[in-house]
C-alpha cells in the first residue's frame, strides 16, 4: 500500500507540473511550492545533521581546551543572522566580507588548479605519426592543438583591426576558432536536448506503465 501511495502521489505531482505546458496555473504552482519546500526543509536537516551537530556544537561542548577556535565560526554564524533586521544588519557585514573572501579564493584556486591548468597539460600533446595510438592519435592530437590555437585566435581582439605581419593568419585562425567554438555548442546543446527527452521518456513510461499499468 506505502509503494502504490507513492507511485499515485508521484505520477499525481508530475501532471501537476506538465500542466505548465498548457498555461500558468495553481497546480503547477502548488508542485512548485512543495518542491522548494521539501528541498530546503531535506537541506535544513542534512545541514544540522551532518555540519552544525558533528562539526560545531559536539566540538564546543567537549571538554578538551583546544576546540576553542570553534567558537569563531559560531560568532560569525550569529551577526550573519542579523542580516534580518534592517536596524542591524551592519553587524552581519564582518560575516558576509569572511563568506565572499573564503569563496571567491576557493573559486580562484579551484579554477586554477582544477580547470585552467589540467586543460593547459592536456594541450600538450605530440603530433608526430609515431606517437601512442598511431597514425589516429596524431590526427586527433592536430585537430585538438589547432581547435586550440584558433579557439585562442578568436578571442585576440586587439589585433583583429591592424594590417602587418601575421595579420592574415590571426584572422585565419580567428575564422576556424569561430567554427569550433559553433561545433562545440552544437554539440553541447544537443547533448542537453537528448538528456531533456531521456527525462521526458522516462516519465512516460513512469505514467503509462508503474501508474496506469498500460506498459510492461
Amino acid at each position: 500500500m506505502s509503494e502504490l501511495f507513492a507511485v499515485w502521489i508521484a505520477a499525481i505531482l508530475t501532471l501537476m507540473v506538465y500542466s505548465y505546458l498548457f498555461a500558468d496555473n495553481p497546480l503547477y504552482r502548488l508542485a512548485q511550492h512543495l518542491f522548494v519546500g521539501s528541498s530546503v526543509g531535506y537541506s535544513a536537516v542534512v545541514v544540522i545533521h551532518n555540519v552544525l551537530r558533528p562539526r560545531l556544537v559536539e566540538p564546543l561542548l567537549d571538554d578538551a581546551t583546544g576546540n576553542w577556535p570553534y567558537v569563531l565560526p559560531l560568532l560569525l554564524g550569529l551577526l550573519l543572522l542579523t542580516k534580518a533586521r534592517g536596524t542591524t544588519a551592519w553587524l552581519g557585514n564582518s560575516s558576509v566580507a569572511f563568506l565572499f573572501g573564503v569563496g571567491a579564493a576557493l573559486a580562484i584556486g579551484g579554477a586554477l588548479i582544477g580547470s585552467l591548468l589540467p586543460q593547459i597539460q592536456a594541450s600538450w600533446v605530440s603530433v608526430l605519426p609515431n606517437t601512442a595510438g598511431g597514425a589516429g592519435a596524431a590526427v586527433n592530437n592536430i585537430l585538438l592543438t589547432v581547435g586550440t590555437i584558433g579557439t585562442l585566435s578568436y578571442f585576440y581582439f586587439t589585433m583583429g583591426a591592424r594590417k602587418g605581419p601575421g595579420s592574415g593568419l590571426l584572422r585565419f585562425g580567428s575564422t576556424v576558432g569561430r567554427w569550433v567554438l559553433l561545433i562545440t555548442f552544437g554539440a553541447i546543446f544537443g547533448n542537453r536536448v537528448m538528456a531533456y527527452v531521456s527525462l521526458l521518456i522516462e516519465r512516460v513510461h513512469f505514467l503509462l506503465g508503474d501508474w496506469l499499468g498500460l506498459v510492461g
